[in-house]
């Protein structure tokens, strides 16, 4: 499952349990219905600033509505096998710690 279906999943969630509609989530963040209707049948990813606006309407820390309940009770691991072959994996793998990287200091910022 991508971090925008969590996402959505768990947004979905919150309005359900909270008798909550789409309408009222617009309101709260400022936008029209019609763009939280698209973030949330997924024709838009939602990109991180909605994250956070979204997350102070419904009350909840950035943290929660970006994970799901098997995320929160394993820390999630990557492990790499074998060897950089050529210049362009290399160069690969340095975006992709860099990307790391970026994605843990935008995740702090936010909590």
């Amino acid at each position: 499952m991508n971090s925008n279906t969590i996402i959505v999943n768990n947004i979905k969630t919150w309005l359900q349990d909270h008798q909550k509609s789409q309408q009222w989530l617009a309101q709260e963040m400022g936008v029209s219905k019609a763009l939280v209707g698209h973030m949330l049948n997924e024709s838009r990813v939602i990109q991180p600033q909605r994250i956070v606006a979204i997350s102070k309407a419904l009350g909840v820390s950035v943290n929660e509505l970006t994970t799901d309940a098997s995320m929160r009770e394993e820390r999630m691991t990557v492990e790499l096998r074998g060897t950089l072959s050529n210049r362009r994996s290399k160069m690969e793998l340095e975006r992709l710690k860099f990307s790391i990287e970026d994605y843990v200091g935008l995740k702090s910022d936010l909590q």
